[in-house]
């Protein structure tokens, strides 16, 4: 790493710090973006199609070129592929969509969401266009980001495995599409898989959840030994998600009394005590936020350090707690995180039925 960039296996650069854009609404998403890229200097943006609001993003990239705040090649753009359409016929159409909306050639890091697909797996690409709230699909309306079936539950798609996935996503970069490939919310052992059987290029980038309360060392150690960049999504515990992805009683990482003891200390918000401590390990992050003080004060963490004995602090706080499960997505084989779902758990419906469900 060097200064506040790290380069990735494809040896491309990466910025250390990225504008997050999941929950970000697309009427504020447009200036969200240009504030924290022409105001802050923030170059990195993360997105995904399923975030359903690609085209604000593309809108506020190209009044940034026109205004000449900076070039395309001053900034880092990685967006994901989503369980939908993990099927190799469907993977470019998912990217070209990005792009399309991005109103860009090529995109610095494209990622696999998950590592379990979703669907009936013979139906077309699916985008945000047709509707990201889960429905029952009829064999007529388009596919949604969230098919379910008659009872509610998310359709698993256990006829595609997640390296005919990654195959296609090789592809992309080989058409000049996109520069680095990566992969998110997998476990050690597909990790592993992805890195021992992958044909020509490297995984660059492993996108998790990781914060205090869930601080990935075992992952974190295994990337380091495979040359991925490990890299935190929710890294500040992810407050504002759906109410339906939230939980009772869950611990609210921003209000820990050793967190805010150190931002005392240090004279700064406990989000940047957060996320200075990510940096220090060697973790990227994803930082999502609308509101411009917050913008400008997570891009804030680079004038100051933590000592070791600071850092060390943290090692109490990792309890193992994930915000975000997605255990309705449990019934696929490759579902991740079976190991850390209770003995007698019982597969929830989809989280995003409509109020009208049945």
């Amino acid at each position: 790493m060097t200064g506040n960039a790290v380069s990735v296996a494809s040896g491309h650069s990466m910025p250390m710090l990225a504008l997050g854009t999941w929950k970000s609404p697309p009427e504020q998403t447009k200036a969200a973006v240009k504030f924290a890229i022409k105001e802050c200097g923030y170059r990195y943006i993360d997105t995904a199609n399923d975030y359903g609001n690609e085209k604000d993003i593309g809108d506020a990239l190209r009044e940034l070129f026109q205004e000449n705040v900076v070039t395309r090649e001053e900034l880092f753009i990685q967006s994901k592929l989503w369980n939908t359409n993990h099927r190799r016929e469907h993977v470019e159409i998912d990217l070209k969509a990005t792009l399309d909306d991005l109103q860009l050639d090529y995109i610095d890091s494209y990622i696999i969401h998950w590592p379990q697909a979703m669907g009936r797996g013979v139906e077309a690409a699916t985008f945000a266009a047709n509707s990201v709230i889960a429905k029952l699909y009829d064999g007529k309306s388009p596919m949604t980001m969230f098919p379910v079936d008659e009872q509610g539950y998310i359709i698993a798609d256990t006829s595609c495995h997640f390296m005919e996935t990654w195959y296609a996503m090789e592809d992309l970069v080989d058409r000049g599409l996109v520069k680095s490939i990566g992969i998110s919310n997998f476990n050690s052992r597909q990790i592993k898989e992805v890195a021992e059987k992958k044909r020509k290029h490297p995984i660059s980038v492993l996108q998790n959840e990781c914060h205090p309360y869930l601080q990935q060392k075992d992952l974190l150690d295994l990337c380091k030994i495979l040359k991925i960049q490990f890299q935190a999504y929710s890294p500040l515990g992810s407050r504002d998600r759906p109410p339906s992805l939230l939980n009772a009683n869950e611990p609210t990482l921003l209000e820990d009394p050793d967190i805010k003891k150190l931002a005392k200390v240090h004279g700064k918000s406990p989000a940047q005590i957060v996320l200075r401590w990510q940096i220090q390990r060697g973790v990227a992050c994803v930082a999502k936020s609308v509101h411009y003080d917050r913008i400008r004060e997570n891009m804030q963490i680079f004038d100051f350090s933590l000592s070791d004995e600071e850092m060390h602090s943290f090692d109490k706080l990792n309890i193992g707690y994930r915000y975000l499960p997605f255990a309705a997505t449990s019934n696929h084989p490759d579902y991740p995180f079976k190991d850390e779902l209770p003995h007698d758990y019982v597969l929830e419906k989809c989280p995003f039925l409509p109020k009208d469900h049945k």
